[in-house]
């Protein structure tokens, strides 16, 4: 399937975006989602949450092969059982 992303500044956007996708897909059908991105995590921000996750009672474990199929539910957004994992 063919994607076409644009990042752009939300008070930079330009009038010309819609016919670059009318041009891009021609009269295929095409969704179009608007979100914000997310601000970029500092070093700070890792090691507290970092910090955070160590102090945490809950601890999850995956073996070699749980990795493997969780990382794959993941990407087909299917669901995951956590409680399997938890040690």
């Amino acid at each position: 399937m063919d994607s076409l992303i644009f990042y752009i500044e939300a008070d930079k956007s330009y009038v010309n975006m819609l016919e670059s996708t009318k041009t891009f897909f021609g009269n295929r059908r095409v969704q179009i989602s608007v979100q914000p991105e997310a601000d970029p995590l500092t070093l700070d921000d890792l090691e507290e949450k970092a910090n955070q996750n160590r102090a945490s009672p809950v601890a999850y474990v995956l073996q070699e092969n749980e990795f493997d199929e969780v990382a794959r539910k993941l990407l087909n957004d299917d669901p995951i059982d956590r409680e399997a994992y938890k040690r």
